[in-house]
Protein backbone atom coordinates (compact mmCIF):
# COMPACT_ATOMS: atom_id res chain seq x y z
CA UNK A 1 0.00 0.00 0.00
CA UNK A 2 1.38 3.34 -1.01
CA UNK A 3 -0.56 6.22 0.51
CA UNK A 4 -0.76 8.25 -2.66
CA UNK A 5 -4.25 9.74 -2.58
CA UNK A 6 -5.49 13.22 -3.40
CA UNK A 7 -2.97 15.11 -1.35
CA UNK A 8 0.02 12.85 -2.05
CA UNK A 9 -0.29 12.38 -5.80
CA UNK A 10 2.30 15.08 -6.52
CA UNK A 11 4.54 14.43 -3.52
CA UNK A 12 8.21 15.38 -3.78
CA UNK A 13 8.09 16.68 -7.36
CA UNK A 14 7.59 20.37 -6.86
CA UNK A 15 11.09 21.00 -5.54
CA UNK A 16 12.68 18.70 -8.11
CA UNK A 17 13.99 19.51 -11.54
CA UNK A 18 10.81 18.87 -13.52
CA UNK A 19 8.99 22.18 -13.62
CA UNK A 20 5.21 22.38 -13.54
CA UNK A 21 4.60 25.20 -16.00
CA UNK A 22 6.79 24.14 -18.93
CA UNK A 23 5.34 20.81 -20.00
CA UNK A 24 7.36 17.64 -20.33
CA UNK A 25 10.69 18.89 -21.69
CA UNK A 26 13.31 19.31 -18.96
CA UNK A 27 17.01 20.15 -18.82
CA UNK A 28 19.80 19.61 -16.33
CA UNK A 29 19.60 23.24 -15.16
CA UNK A 30 15.85 23.53 -14.64
CA UNK A 31 15.04 25.51 -11.52
CA UNK A 32 12.02 25.74 -9.27
CA UNK A 33 12.30 27.79 -6.06
CA UNK A 34 9.41 29.03 -3.96
CA UNK A 35 8.15 32.03 -2.03
CA UNK A 36 5.53 31.04 0.54
CA UNK A 37 2.74 33.44 1.57
CA UNK A 38 0.26 32.75 4.43
CA UNK A 39 -3.35 33.25 3.24
CA UNK A 40 -5.50 31.52 5.88
CA UNK A 41 -7.12 34.82 6.89
CA UNK A 42 -8.18 35.56 3.30
CA UNK A 43 -10.35 32.51 2.59
CA UNK A 44 -13.04 33.26 0.02
CA UNK A 45 -11.47 36.54 -1.10
CA UNK A 46 -10.33 37.36 -4.60
CA UNK A 47 -6.60 37.75 -5.08
CA UNK A 48 -3.98 38.92 -7.57
CA UNK A 49 -0.44 37.52 -7.56
CA UNK A 50 2.27 39.00 -9.74
CA UNK A 51 5.95 39.34 -10.56
CA UNK A 52 8.15 41.27 -13.00
CA UNK A 53 10.26 39.13 -15.34
CA UNK A 54 12.88 39.86 -17.98
CA UNK A 55 13.54 36.78 -20.10
CA UNK A 56 16.65 36.49 -22.30
CA UNK A 57 16.89 32.83 -23.36
CA UNK A 58 19.90 31.49 -25.26
CA UNK A 59 17.86 29.19 -27.50
CA UNK A 60 14.33 28.26 -28.52
CA UNK A 61 13.72 25.72 -25.73
CA UNK A 62 14.82 27.91 -22.82
CA UNK A 63 12.14 29.71 -20.80
CA UNK A 64 11.37 31.70 -17.69
CA UNK A 65 8.07 31.99 -15.91
CA UNK A 66 6.26 31.69 -12.63
CA UNK A 67 3.85 29.18 -11.16
CA UNK A 68 1.18 29.52 -8.49
CA UNK A 69 -0.32 26.88 -6.16
CA UNK A 70 -2.60 27.02 -3.12
CA UNK A 71 -1.63 24.64 -0.30
CA UNK A 72 -3.41 23.43 2.83
CA UNK A 73 -2.01 22.80 6.30
CA UNK A 74 0.63 20.28 5.26
CA UNK A 75 3.26 20.84 2.61
CA UNK A 76 1.67 18.24 0.35
CA UNK A 77 -1.94 19.27 0.88
CA UNK A 78 -2.18 20.72 -2.61
CA UNK A 79 -5.58 22.29 -3.22
CA UNK A 80 -7.11 20.82 -6.40
CA UNK A 81 -7.82 23.24 -9.23
CA UNK A 82 -5.57 26.05 -7.95
CA UNK A 83 -2.52 25.57 -10.15
CA UNK A 84 -1.84 28.46 -12.49
CA UNK A 85 1.23 29.53 -14.44
CA UNK A 86 2.61 32.21 -16.72
CA UNK A 87 5.49 31.89 -19.18
CA UNK A 88 7.49 35.05 -19.89
CA UNK A 89 7.72 36.39 -23.42
CA UNK A 90 10.97 35.95 -25.33
CA UNK A 91 10.11 38.48 -28.03
CA UNK A 92 12.21 41.23 -26.48
CA UNK A 93 14.72 41.84 -23.69
CA UNK A 94 12.46 44.12 -21.67
CA UNK A 95 10.82 43.80 -18.29
CA UNK A 96 7.18 42.69 -18.27
CA UNK A 97 4.68 42.28 -15.44
CA UNK A 98 2.83 38.95 -15.19
CA UNK A 99 -0.24 38.39 -13.05
CA UNK A 100 -2.43 35.51 -11.89
CA UNK A 101 -5.87 35.99 -10.34
CA UNK A 102 -8.38 33.82 -8.54
CA UNK A 103 -10.16 33.15 -5.25
CA UNK A 104 -8.56 31.83 -2.06
CA UNK A 105 -9.89 28.28 -1.54
CA UNK A 106 -11.63 27.31 1.70
CA UNK A 107 -8.96 24.72 2.54
CA UNK A 108 -5.95 26.90 1.64
CA UNK A 109 -3.57 28.14 4.30
CA UNK A 110 -0.69 29.33 2.12
CA UNK A 111 0.27 29.92 -1.47
CA UNK A 112 3.48 28.99 -3.21
CA UNK A 113 4.85 31.36 -5.85
CA UNK A 114 7.47 29.58 -7.92
CA UNK A 115 10.39 31.04 -9.84
CA UNK A 116 10.68 28.63 -12.78
CA UNK A 117 13.45 28.61 -15.39
CA UNK A 118 14.39 26.06 -18.03
CA UNK A 119 17.55 25.70 -20.07
CA UNK A 120 20.16 28.36 -20.85
CA UNK A 121 19.98 32.12 -20.65
CA UNK A 122 19.74 35.11 -18.36
CA UNK A 123 16.52 35.30 -16.39
CA UNK A 124 15.56 38.23 -14.16
CA UNK A 125 12.85 38.52 -11.46
CA UNK A 126 11.66 41.42 -9.32
CA UNK A 127 8.73 42.78 -7.30
CA UNK A 128 6.75 39.76 -6.17
CA UNK A 129 3.27 40.84 -5.11
CA UNK A 130 0.09 39.41 -3.62
CA UNK A 131 -3.09 41.43 -3.16
CA UNK A 132 -6.53 40.53 -1.81
CA UNK A 133 -9.83 42.30 -2.41
CA UNK A 134 -11.11 43.52 0.96
CA UNK A 135 -14.18 45.25 -0.51
CA UNK A 136 -15.58 45.71 -3.98
CA UNK A 137 -12.79 47.30 -5.99
CA UNK A 138 -10.60 47.81 -2.92
CA UNK A 139 -7.34 45.84 -2.82
CA UNK A 140 -4.91 45.29 0.03
CA UNK A 141 -1.26 44.39 -0.48
CA UNK A 142 0.00 41.43 1.56
CA UNK A 143 3.51 41.98 2.84
CA UNK A 144 6.09 39.64 1.27
CA UNK A 145 9.48 40.10 2.97
CA UNK A 146 12.22 41.10 0.53
CA UNK A 147 9.80 40.93 -2.39
CA UNK A 148 11.78 43.64 -4.20
CA UNK A 149 15.24 42.23 -3.25
CA UNK A 150 16.22 45.45 -1.47
CA UNK A 151 16.12 44.16 2.13
CA UNK A 152 18.92 41.58 2.12
CA UNK A 153 22.29 41.01 0.44
CA UNK A 154 21.35 37.33 0.14
CA UNK A 155 19.65 36.79 -3.24
CA UNK A 156 17.66 33.75 -2.09
CA UNK A 157 16.57 35.10 1.27
CA UNK A 158 13.04 33.83 1.94
CA UNK A 159 12.99 31.16 -0.79
CA UNK A 160 12.30 27.45 -0.31
CA UNK A 161 13.58 24.63 -2.50
CA UNK A 162 17.06 26.11 -2.85
CA UNK A 163 18.68 22.75 -2.03
CA UNK A 164 18.18 21.75 -5.67
CA UNK A 165 20.86 24.28 -6.65
CA UNK A 166 23.57 22.01 -5.25
CA UNK A 167 23.10 19.72 -8.25
CA UNK A 168 23.13 22.51 -10.85
CA UNK A 169 26.73 23.50 -11.51
CA UNK A 170 25.76 25.56 -14.55
CA UNK A 171 23.43 27.88 -12.62
CA UNK A 172 24.56 31.07 -10.88
CA UNK A 173 22.22 33.30 -8.89
CA UNK A 174 23.02 36.84 -7.77
CA UNK A 175 21.55 40.21 -6.94
CA UNK A 176 21.98 42.60 -9.83
CA UNK A 177 21.34 46.25 -10.60
CA UNK A 178 19.49 47.44 -13.67
CA UNK A 179 19.49 50.97 -15.04
CA UNK A 180 16.07 50.22 -16.53
CA UNK A 181 14.74 49.86 -12.99
CA UNK A 182 16.23 52.99 -11.41
CA UNK A 183 19.37 51.16 -10.26
CA UNK A 184 17.36 48.89 -7.98
CA UNK A 185 18.22 45.29 -7.14
CA UNK A 186 16.60 42.28 -8.74
CA UNK A 187 17.24 38.53 -8.90
CA UNK A 188 19.48 37.42 -11.77
CA UNK A 189 19.63 33.74 -12.75
CA UNK A 190 22.40 32.87 -15.20
CA UNK A 191 22.25 29.38 -16.69
CA UNK A 192 24.82 27.79 -18.98
CA UNK A 193 25.65 24.33 -20.37
CA UNK A 194 22.19 22.89 -19.71
CA UNK A 195 21.47 19.56 -21.37
CA UNK A 196 18.09 18.16 -22.37
CA UNK A 197 16.95 15.36 -20.06
CA UNK A 198 14.51 12.70 -21.12
CA UNK A 199 12.82 11.97 -17.79
CA UNK A 200 12.29 8.40 -16.68
CA UNK A 201 8.71 7.55 -17.48
CA UNK A 202 8.67 9.86 -20.51
CA UNK A 203 11.69 8.65 -22.49
CA UNK A 204 10.50 8.19 -26.06
CA UNK A 205 13.74 6.43 -27.00
CA UNK A 206 13.45 3.78 -24.28
CA UNK A 207 9.70 3.37 -23.92
CA UNK A 208 7.11 1.20 -25.59
CA UNK A 209 3.60 -0.15 -25.08
CA UNK A 210 2.61 -3.79 -24.74
CA UNK A 211 -1.00 -4.91 -25.18
CA UNK A 212 -2.11 -6.87 -22.13
CA UNK A 213 -5.67 -8.13 -21.55
CA UNK A 214 -7.44 -5.10 -22.94
CA UNK A 215 -4.94 -2.55 -21.64
CA UNK A 216 -1.81 -0.92 -23.00
CA UNK A 217 1.00 -1.33 -20.47
CA UNK A 218 3.86 1.14 -20.81
CA UNK A 219 7.43 0.19 -19.95
CA UNK A 220 10.96 1.53 -20.44
CA UNK A 221 14.10 -0.60 -20.70
CA UNK A 222 17.61 0.51 -19.80
CA UNK A 223 21.02 -1.18 -19.68
CA UNK A 224 22.02 -4.79 -20.13
CA UNK A 225 22.58 -7.89 -18.04
CA UNK A 226 20.17 -9.83 -15.85
CA UNK A 227 16.64 -8.37 -16.04
CA UNK A 228 15.40 -6.32 -13.08
CA UNK A 229 11.70 -5.45 -13.07
CA UNK A 230 10.72 -2.29 -11.14
CA UNK A 231 7.16 -2.02 -9.80
CA UNK A 232 5.96 1.29 -8.32
CA UNK A 233 3.32 2.04 -5.69
CA UNK A 234 -0.35 2.98 -5.83
CA UNK A 235 -1.02 6.04 -7.98
CA UNK A 236 2.64 6.21 -8.98
CA UNK A 237 4.64 5.69 -12.13
CA UNK A 238 8.07 4.82 -13.51
CA UNK A 239 9.34 8.25 -12.47
CA UNK A 240 9.07 7.23 -8.81
CA UNK A 241 12.25 5.22 -9.42
CA UNK A 242 14.17 8.14 -10.93
CA UNK A 243 16.77 7.89 -8.14
CA UNK A 244 17.22 4.15 -8.71
CA UNK A 245 17.15 3.52 -12.47
CA UNK A 246 20.49 5.15 -13.29
CA UNK A 247 22.32 3.28 -10.56
CA UNK A 248 20.67 -0.07 -11.23
CA UNK A 249 21.33 0.22 -14.97
CA UNK A 250 25.06 -0.08 -14.25
CA UNK A 251 24.49 -3.71 -13.24
CA UNK A 252 21.17 -4.88 -14.72
CA UNK A 253 18.82 -4.63 -17.65
CA UNK A 254 16.22 -2.47 -15.93
CA UNK A 255 12.59 -2.86 -17.01
CA UNK A 256 10.49 -0.12 -15.41
CA UNK A 257 6.72 -0.41 -15.76
CA UNK A 258 3.70 1.84 -15.34
CA UNK A 259 1.17 -0.47 -13.73
CA UNK A 260 -2.32 -0.77 -15.24
CA UNK A 261 -4.40 2.45 -14.93
CA UNK A 262 -1.37 4.39 -13.69
CA UNK A 263 1.27 6.52 -15.34
CA UNK A 264 1.01 6.12 -19.11
CA UNK A 265 -0.66 2.70 -18.92
CA UNK A 266 -4.36 2.44 -19.64
CA UNK A 267 -7.04 0.61 -17.72
CA UNK A 268 -10.68 -0.33 -18.01
CA UNK A 269 -12.56 2.18 -15.88
CA UNK A 270 -15.54 -0.14 -15.58
CA UNK A 271 -13.63 -2.94 -13.85
CA UNK A 272 -12.09 -3.17 -10.41
CA UNK A 273 -8.35 -3.42 -9.87
CA UNK A 274 -6.48 -6.10 -7.96
CA UNK A 275 -2.96 -7.34 -7.35
CA UNK A 276 -3.88 -10.63 -8.99
CA UNK A 277 -4.67 -8.63 -12.13
CA UNK A 278 -1.44 -6.63 -11.85
CA UNK A 279 0.59 -9.82 -11.37
CA UNK A 280 -1.04 -11.41 -14.41
CA UNK A 281 -0.21 -8.25 -16.37
CA UNK A 282 3.44 -8.60 -15.39
CA UNK A 283 3.52 -12.26 -16.37
CA UNK A 284 2.11 -11.40 -19.79
CA UNK A 285 4.57 -8.53 -20.15
CA UNK A 286 7.51 -10.79 -19.30
CA UNK A 287 6.22 -13.41 -21.74
CA UNK A 288 6.10 -10.78 -24.48
CA UNK A 289 9.72 -9.89 -23.69
CA UNK A 290 10.63 -13.62 -23.64
CA UNK A 291 11.84 -13.36 -20.06
CA UNK A 292 11.61 -15.64 -17.04
CA UNK A 293 13.53 -15.97 -13.81
CA UNK A 294 13.84 -12.18 -13.41
CA UNK A 295 14.80 -10.04 -10.44
CA UNK A 296 12.02 -7.84 -9.06
CA UNK A 297 12.00 -4.74 -6.88
CA UNK A 298 8.50 -3.81 -5.76
CA UNK A 299 7.84 -0.71 -3.68
CA UNK A 300 4.60 -0.61 -1.67
CA UNK A 301 1.80 -1.75 -4.00
CA UNK A 302 4.56 -2.91 -6.34
CA UNK A 303 5.76 -5.14 -3.51
CA UNK A 304 2.28 -6.63 -3.22
CA UNK A 305 2.32 -7.35 -6.95
CA UNK A 306 5.79 -8.86 -6.67
CA UNK A 307 4.70 -11.16 -3.84
CA UNK A 308 1.62 -12.23 -5.79
CA UNK A 309 3.63 -13.01 -8.93
CA UNK A 310 6.24 -14.94 -6.94
CA UNK A 311 3.53 -17.00 -5.21
CA UNK A 312 1.57 -17.85 -8.35
CA UNK A 313 4.46 -18.12 -10.81
CA UNK A 314 7.59 -18.92 -8.82
CA UNK A 315 9.57 -19.81 -11.96
CA UNK A 316 9.29 -16.17 -13.11
CA UNK A 317 11.12 -14.70 -10.13
CA UNK A 318 14.80 -15.23 -9.34
CA UNK A 319 15.26 -12.66 -6.58
CA UNK A 320 12.62 -10.50 -4.99
CA UNK A 321 12.95 -7.27 -3.00
CA UNK A 322 9.78 -5.82 -1.49
CA UNK A 323 9.68 -2.43 0.23
CA UNK A 324 6.67 -1.53 2.41
CA UNK A 325 4.46 -4.39 1.19
CA UNK A 326 1.42 -5.82 2.98
CA UNK A 327 -0.70 -8.98 2.83
CA UNK A 328 -4.04 -7.36 3.71
CA UNK A 329 -5.57 -3.93 4.42
CA UNK A 330 -6.42 -4.59 8.06
CA UNK A 331 -5.60 -2.28 10.99
CA UNK A 332 -3.25 -4.96 12.30
CA UNK A 333 -1.19 -4.52 9.13
CA UNK A 334 -1.53 -0.90 8.04
CA UNK A 335 -1.61 2.34 10.03
CA UNK A 336 -5.26 2.92 11.06
CA UNK A 337 -4.77 6.64 10.41
CA UNK A 338 -3.87 5.95 6.80
CA UNK A 339 -6.86 3.65 6.32
CA UNK A 340 -9.18 6.28 7.78
CA UNK A 341 -7.75 9.01 5.54
CA UNK A 342 -8.02 6.79 2.48
CA UNK A 343 -11.72 6.16 3.20
CA UNK A 344 -12.27 9.89 3.66
CA UNK A 345 -10.55 10.77 0.39
CA UNK A 346 -12.50 8.10 -1.48
CA UNK A 347 -15.80 9.41 -0.12
CA UNK A 348 -14.90 12.95 -1.19
CA UNK A 349 -14.25 11.79 -4.73
CA UNK A 350 -17.45 9.76 -4.83
CA UNK A 351 -19.47 12.78 -3.72
CA UNK A 352 -18.02 14.85 -6.57
CA UNK A 353 -18.75 12.07 -9.08
CA UNK A 354 -16.25 13.45 -11.60
CA UNK A 355 -15.58 10.97 -14.45
CA UNK A 356 -11.94 12.11 -14.53
CA UNK A 357 -11.48 10.76 -10.99
CA UNK A 358 -12.62 7.23 -11.87
CA UNK A 359 -9.12 5.73 -12.00
CA UNK A 360 -8.19 7.35 -8.69
CA UNK A 361 -11.35 5.96 -7.09
CA UNK A 362 -10.57 2.46 -8.38
CA UNK A 363 -7.07 2.70 -6.92
CA UNK A 364 -8.35 3.91 -3.55
CA UNK A 365 -11.00 1.19 -3.45
CA UNK A 366 -8.27 -1.35 -4.10
CA UNK A 367 -6.25 -0.01 -1.16
CA UNK A 368 -9.21 -0.64 1.14
CA UNK A 369 -10.02 -4.13 -0.18
CA UNK A 370 -6.66 -5.50 -1.24
CA UNK A 371 -4.43 -7.37 -1.06
CA UNK A 372 -5.82 -10.64 0.22
CA UNK A 373 -2.66 -12.74 0.33
CA UNK A 374 -2.89 -15.84 2.51
CA UNK A 375 0.03 -15.92 4.94
CA UNK A 376 0.39 -19.66 4.27
CA UNK A 377 0.83 -19.07 0.53
CA UNK A 378 4.13 -17.27 1.15
CA UNK A 379 5.78 -20.68 1.49
CA UNK A 380 5.30 -21.12 -2.28
CA UNK A 381 7.87 -18.41 -2.97
CA UNK A 382 11.13 -19.98 -4.14
CA UNK A 383 12.94 -16.74 -5.00
CA UNK A 384 15.63 -15.42 -2.72
CA UNK A 385 13.77 -12.62 -0.98
CA UNK A 386 14.62 -9.43 0.90
CA UNK A 387 11.78 -7.85 2.88
CA UNK A 388 12.27 -4.14 3.57
CA UNK A 389 10.27 -1.60 5.54
CA UNK A 390 11.08 1.57 7.44
CA UNK A 391 11.11 2.48 11.10
CA UNK A 392 8.33 5.03 10.44
CA UNK A 393 6.53 3.04 7.77
CA UNK A 394 2.76 3.03 7.33
CA UNK A 395 3.04 -0.76 7.28
CA UNK A 396 3.24 -1.94 10.88
CA UNK A 397 6.51 -3.58 11.90
CA UNK A 398 4.92 -6.76 13.25
CA UNK A 399 3.19 -7.28 9.92
CA UNK A 400 6.42 -6.78 7.97
CA UNK A 401 8.15 -9.32 10.20
CA UNK A 402 5.35 -11.81 9.58
CA UNK A 403 5.89 -11.50 5.82
CA UNK A 404 9.60 -12.25 6.16
CA UNK A 405 8.90 -15.16 8.50
CA UNK A 406 6.47 -16.70 6.02
CA UNK A 407 8.89 -16.77 3.06
CA UNK A 408 11.44 -19.60 3.14
CA UNK A 409 14.92 -18.19 3.73
CA UNK A 410 13.84 -14.55 3.44
CA UNK A 411 15.97 -11.77 4.85
CA UNK A 412 14.47 -8.84 6.76
CA UNK A 413 15.86 -5.33 7.09
CA UNK A 414 14.21 -2.33 8.76
CA UNK A 415 15.46 1.09 7.63
CA UNK A 416 16.13 3.25 10.66
CA UNK A 417 14.78 6.80 10.68
CA UNK A 418 13.07 6.39 7.31
CA UNK A 419 9.42 6.39 6.23
CA UNK A 420 7.41 4.61 3.55
CA UNK A 421 9.21 6.85 1.04
CA UNK A 422 12.75 5.68 1.85
CA UNK A 423 13.69 5.16 -1.84
CA UNK A 424 13.29 8.91 -2.33
CA UNK A 425 14.39 10.10 1.12
CA UNK A 426 17.78 8.38 1.07
CA UNK A 427 18.29 6.84 -2.38
CA UNK A 428 22.02 6.15 -1.97
CA UNK A 429 21.47 4.05 1.17
CA UNK A 430 18.39 2.34 -0.28
CA UNK A 431 20.11 1.55 -3.58
CA UNK A 432 23.12 0.03 -1.81
CA UNK A 433 20.91 -2.28 0.26
CA UNK A 434 19.04 -3.47 -2.83
CA UNK A 435 22.15 -3.93 -4.99
CA UNK A 436 24.06 -5.72 -2.24
CA UNK A 437 21.23 -8.24 -2.03
CA UNK A 438 20.65 -8.66 -5.76
CA UNK A 439 24.36 -9.07 -6.50
CA UNK A 440 25.13 -11.27 -3.50
CA UNK A 441 26.33 -14.70 -4.61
Amino acid sequence: MRYNTIRFCAIIFFFASALPCFGQLTTSNDLGIVREIPIKSFIGKRFKAGVDIKNIPSDSISLAGFFFLQVGKGDYDFVPGTRQSKTATNKDSAWHHYEIAGTVASSAQKVWLYVNTRGNGDFYYDNFSFEVETAAGSWKKVVIPNADFEESPLPLKGFRGTETLKEKQGVKIELALDSDRNILHHLHINSRNAKIIYPYGRDKLKGKYINVAGSRIYCETYGSGEPLLLLHGNGGSISDFKSQIGEFTKHFQVIAVDTRAQGKSSGNRSESLSYDLFAEDMKTLLDSLHLKNVNILGWSDGGNTGLTLAIKNPDYVKRLVVMGANLNPEESSVSPTILKQTKSDLNKLKSKNNPEDKNTMLLLEMLLKEPQIDQKSLKNITAKTLVLASEKDIILEAHTRSIAEGIPGAKLQLLQGATHFAPKENPSAFNKIVLDFLMWK
